[in-house]
């Protein structure tokens, strides 16, 4: 597979490292985002680049001066006994303008802490020849490093780029598939760029699933835990935390009671995996996220979402290698797993777009208690969840959506259920609403009702951003 999207962030790189004078850019995100690919693109001939490891500091250096001397052999072939003695001879042989890129950051500083503050002298010396790029998949060391106002590296960089998931649009143009398949696909392995690219080596889905995945020998048999390794100190808490999720537990109180924590024992833990992008937080639509009781957690990566809800409740069958037992259960709840997915994307495609003559809002779900009548007329409290809310930004009108994900259904009937949960919302009473209908499928009468839209995958997908 072709290197896909990022022309932003090359661009800014590129820019940064034709400046008249020398530039210090940080670069991180979470593993197998593509960070080393994307450097690379942008380094020259005459440039340097490093790949940390776990190796004592004395060998880190000594293997950086190697790398060094690949470029520049007039580097001389010495000991040096230290960042500062290595990194001041560097800045002497360089060639002017060069760029020197030190990859997994973090594991430099894991051995010599005051790395950063060489660094720091180096940069404020105001004798810097060359550029100089760090880069690291500890999201929160790397953060740390950088925008910790404690931290000697603070404020100096000139780029800053935390690098995400790549969107599903570029990955249905980059793979050939069908809208359906693209949304399928994207479910299992999200934006990651080194997901998809594993999975072109099967002929389908459920092979790639098998191989990858559920066989203990796969490359991403245990790739959450590979991924917490590389941020966190102890990985049970947090892995307990996202099976607890998968398993449907979603509101704070019921995720402690599922990993046998008190309430205020998860507060950090939570809002750790939340910056790592694994876990996000939602209110209903409308409600002041600092204050609302109405919390609810899910995945907000669609391969952790998957691994939670699939492979890590069922790891005791996989190790019998009882895998088309587990392929079973996962084809019987696949629609499920993917309707979640549907709703994240049908709510990113409406926000912050035009459709049926307005511009909207920022959308997301909404969900509470409502007074509703049964068929005998009896007033009784009613759960009511809606799939996507948004505003339109002149705030004259309410958009609600439905969001389904299965067989081919009869659209009047779907209008006519949405409707009368609307209903029973006082705060929509007396708005203009549009009402939308995301499909994975045509309406089974293949009509669409009037007061109505309906939007189906290719559509979602055509509106996502890039």
């Amino acid at each position: 597979m072709d290197f896909i999207d990022r022309q932003r962030e090359i661009s800014r790189i590129q820019r940064a490292l034709h400046a008249p004078d020398s530039r210090f850019i940080v670069i991180y995100g979470r593993r197998r985002l593509g960070k080393s690919t994307l450097i690379k693109r942008a380094l020259g001939d005459r440039d340097v680049y490093f790949e940390a490891d776990l190796n004592e500091e004395a060998i880190q250096r000594s293997l950086l001066v190697n790398a060094i001397r690949m470029t520049y052999p007039e580097l001389a072939d010495a000991r040096y006994e230290s960042w500062d003695s290595l990194l001041t001879h560097f800045n002497r042989v360089c060639d002017a303008n060069s760029t020197l890129c030190l990859d997994e950051f973090p594991y430099l500083v894991k051995k010599n802490p005051a790395l950063p503050s060489v660094i720091q002298r180096l940069l404020d010396s105001g004798d810097l020849r060359f550029n100089l790029i760090i880069c690291g998949s500890s999201q929160r060391m790397m953060e740390r490093l950088v925008l910790g106002a404690s931290e000697p590296l603070y404020g100096r960089a000139n780029e800053k780029i935390c690098l995400g998931p790549i969107a599903l649009p570029w990955w249905q143009e980059a793979a050939g598939l069908d809208p359906r398949r693209a949304i399928e696909e994207y479910s299992v392995w999200g934006g990651v760029p080194r997901y998809w690219k594993l999975r072109e080596d099967y002929a389908d889905l459920w092979e790639a699933v098998e191989s990858l995945i559920f066989d203990e020998h796969g490359i991403l048999a245990d790739e959450p835990s590979a991924l917490f390794m590389d941020d966190l100190s102890e990985v049970a808490p947090y892995s307990s935390i996202m099976t607890a999720l998968g398993s449907g537990h979603r509101r704070f109180s019921s995720l402690a009671d599922a990993v046998g924590r008190k309430v205020t024992e998860l507060s950090v833990p939570l809002k750790n995996l939340a910056q790592m992008s694994y876990v996000r937080r939602e209110v209903p639509y409308g409600e002041d996220p600092e204050k609302s009781r109405k919390t609810l957690y899910t995945f907000a990566d669609p391969f952790m979402a998957f691994y939670y809800r699939f492979v890590a409740p069922n790891k005791s069958y996989l190790a019998m290698g009882r895998f088309g037992r587990i392929l079973d259960m996962v084809r019987t709840g696949f629609n499920m797993h993917v309707g979640a997915i549907w709703e994240r994307l049908c709510a990113g495609a409406v926000s912050l777009n035009s459709l049926d003559g307005a511009e909207w809002g920022v959308a997301s779900r909404w969900w509470g208690n409502v007074a509703a009548t049964d068929a005998e007329g009896r007033r009784r409290s009613e759960e009511i969840e809606l799939d996507v809310v948004t505003q339109s930004l002149d705030g004259s009108r309410l958009l609600v959506g439905e969001c389904k994900w299965n067989k081919a259904d009869y659209a009047d009937r779907l209008l006519r259920a949405l409707k009368a949960k609307v209903a029973n919302i006082r705060q929509f009473e007396g708005r203009r609403i549009t009402y939308v209908l995301f499909l994975r499928e045509r309406p089974a009468d293949g009509s669409t009702p009037d007061g109505c839209l309906i939007l189906y995958p290719d559509d979602i997908i055509r509106m996502l951003p890039r």
